[in-house]
């Protein structure tokens, strides 16, 4: 499969006409009538690039950049087009640093490489839901063709969204280099997206976003809790909740989303097909390049993709920053520098979380964290708060220390041990700000569970809530806009954490690292769902990159990304083809570098994913050798004597060597050897 492409110095007819047998061959994958999982709705519309597009959903550059979203001419009712349009900049933004001095427009983002300086796209959308089986719920899919797709070179990537995002979660990251490269996009929202539940007021989303009645939606909705006796009794205890499609779906799809990226490609070669083969199979996985691809839990599904692909379907993988649930125990270690190798590796993204959300909040009174953004170095209220954290941690048992500053030495103690780097820890305060891990715990543990939203799980539900703490009624508005503003995972916009029992915040976090370390009934749904997710490592020869930076502070990347290709290495041997570039000074949310002390301090991962997707496609298309997996040591911008951080250049983002030497990463011995600068 490796570079099949290259060499093929063909017409498209030509080469259409040489795989009209692997056409055949191919007819239940890539085909002219509908593939069977498809439910409801077929959605095509055309955009021609100037009053809206596919990618900047008409905004532009400009439109994007601006701190002032899209607005409804109905805040009740929105259009369709308007909260497609708040959808995209509100995940754009969500993911990328939109200003100029960070490279938005210079750099990286829509107008660069692209033919309009605004960044439009002109070409084709077409939506549809899916489901694996009649018994599962709702699954969104999408597919882009740009009007610069060219039939004679015709390639396909996937962007299945990061984290719980719904369908348009990937477009300001994969879709921004697929678009501009001509290249279809086959996306999904893996299940998780914004389907969520107005359990009182009875409204659900449909596959375009707009609000509708649960009692009539049927399969139009993309996420109802079953309409049972026991809802109805729920909502007089518990009135005005929110179920939410990630957390409560009560399937653990989190072991489905490699099919459902599988599923993507299927009803991608189906509507480019439907678009450009006038009824003919024109297209198919033998005549097309497929990169499997995303970001975040995207790469995460994409990887997992490539694993179960037993049809052909991918040749290969570029993914940023990927969690990869994986089991422990595998026999190698890892080792930066000459630190002592490191054998704890691999664990699962809801063990660390549910340790973090009790340590972190402590930890993060260190000096340094203090004076790292968000720290609470100058806010002596905050302050005392945490440190009352750190005297119920020990009060719990959690810490032996007697003193705050014990306390606090003790909290990131834990942390480093269980292999979070150093060069993370300074990004705690925003961590613990934004509620990331409390948002994980909660929402992953009744994913894992397969718990419903009736459960009350750990004590919490999801509502609006008022200023003196009880449940309310959101309005018309707010729900409406739910489906444009949301990530898919909440606290977000008008929803955050209903306690249904009286606990303090460190008793939730408690019961949820229970669901980990315990064996109740209810931790061994969880663990069991936990295993469930587990990637196998075998990509099956396919050529692939992950890119990864190493201060990254959510997917860590000793139980993540360096663990995976340790975990190949072992399990493919002298037959692996994975690439791993590890990125110094860059993080996971590069939204957050437009902000002070973000600046002068991290660099976007987005270019380096982009110029992965770059070397991956020239291998695939030309040949190019891949260069050696390696640390990419970035430059800081720097910050003149008035305070102001120069802006983000070319200069700061050193390339990805093709002649590695002490920055190659390797694996000697059973260790995956990082080097340090």
């Amino acid at each position: 499969m490796t570079n099949r492409f290259f060499g093929l110095a063909l017409t498209g007819v030509t080469a259409l006409g040489l795989t009209a047998c692997a056409a055949e061959k191919e007819s239940s994958i890539a085909q002219s009538v509908a593939p069977d999982f498809l439910v409801g709705e077929l959605v095509r519309t055309a955009y021609d690039g100037q009053s809206d597009d596919l990618l900047t959903g008409g905004l532009g550059l400009e439109g994007l950049q601006s701190p002032t979203p899209p607005g409804f001419h109905n805040p009740d009712a929105p259009t369709v087009e308007e909260l497609r349009r708040y959808a995209i900049y509100t995940n754009y933004r969500a993911l990328i640093d939109t200003s100029t001095a960070g490279g938005f427009g210079r750099i990286y983002g829509p107008n660069v490489g692209n033919s309009d300086p605004s960044g439009k796209v002109a070409g084709t959308e077409y939506l549809s839901f899916m489901k694996l089986s009649p018994a599962h719920q709702n699954v969104t899919l999408m597919v882009q063709i740009p009007a610069s797709f060219n039939n004679e070179k015709p390639c396909l990537i996937t962007g299945p969204s990061s984290g719980s995002r719904g369908i348009y979660g990937a477009i300001g990251t994969t879709g921004e280099w697929a678009l501009k490269k001509g290249c279809a996009i086959a996306y999904t929202d893996k299940g998780t997206g914004t389907g969520f539940h107005h359990l009182t007021a009875g409204k659900v989303y449909d596959l375009q976003g707009r609000l509708i009645d649960a009692v009539t939606a049927g399969d139009r909705s993309s996420f109802t809790v079953p309409l049972t006796p026991e809802l109805k009794a729920y909502n007089e205890e518990f009135p005005h909740r929110v179920a939410v499609q990630h957390a409560h779906s009560g399937l653990n799809d989190e072991k489905n989303w490699g099919q459902y990226v599988l599923s993507s490609i299927k009803f991608a070669f189906y509507v480019l097909n439907k678009e450009r083969g006038d009824g003919a199979v024109l297209f198919t996985p033998e005549n097309t390049l497929v990169i499997s691809s995303s970001i975040s839990q995207g790469g995460n599904s994409s990887l997992m993709a490539a694993e179960q692909d037993t049809e052909g379907l991918i040749d290969a993988v570029a993914v940023a920053e990927p969690n990869l649930p994986m089991p422990q125990g595998s026999d190698f270690a890892i080792q930066m520098g000459d630190q002592p190798p490191f054998r704890g590796h691999s664990k699962h993204l809801y063990d660390y979380s549910t340790f973090l959300n009790l340590y972190q909040p402590c930890a993060v009174l260190t000096e340094t964290a203090l004076n790292a953004p968000f720290g609470a170095g100058a806010n002596p209220a905050a302050k005392q708060l945490l440190e009352g954290h750190c005297g119920l941690l020990k009060a719990r048992g959690l810490l032996d220390a007697d003193s705050t500053e014990g306390q606090i030495a003790e909290s990131a103690a834990k942390i480093r041990e269980m292999g979070v780097l150093d060069e993370t820890l300074d990004l705690g305060p925003i961590n613990v700000a934004i509620k990331l891990w409390a948002s994980i715990s909660a929402d992953y543990g009744n994913a894992y569970g397969r718990f419903s939203a009736l459960d009350n799980l750990c004590g919490l539900s999801y509502a609006k809530m008022s200023p003196t703490g009880q449940a309310v009624a959101e309005t018309e508005a707010e729900m409406a806009a739910l489906f444009a503003q949301s990530g898919g995972i909440a606290p977000v916009a008008s929803l955050t954490f209903a306690p249904t029992e009286l606990k303090l915040p460190i008793d939730f976090g408690l019961c949820y690292r229970n669901l980990v370390t315990g064996n109740s009934p209810d931790a061994q749904r969880v663990q069991k769902g936990m295993a469930e997710t587990h990637h196998t490592a075998n990509l099956q020869g396919k050529p692939a990159i992950i890119v990864h930076g190493q201060a990254d502070a959510l997917i860590h990347v000793n139980h993540s990304s360096r663990a995976y290709l340790g975990l190949n290495h072992l399990v493919e041997g002298a037959e692996s083809q994975l690439h791993y570039y590890e990125i110094a000074n860059a993080h996971h949310f590069d939204a957050f570098n437009a902000f002070p002390g973000f600046n002068n301090r991290y660099v976007p991962l987005h270019h380096y994913f982009s110029t992965t997707l770059d070397l991956m496609y020239n291998h695939m298309t030309k040949g190019t050798p891949l260069p050696d997996s390696q640390v990419i040591w970035t430059k800081r911008r720097a910050t003149d004597t008035a305070g102001k951080v120069e802006d983000l250049t070319e200069e700061h983002l050193t390339g990805i060597l093709q002649t590695v030497d002490k920055s190659r990463i390797k694996i000697e011995q059973g260790i995956v050897k990082i080097p340090v600068q």
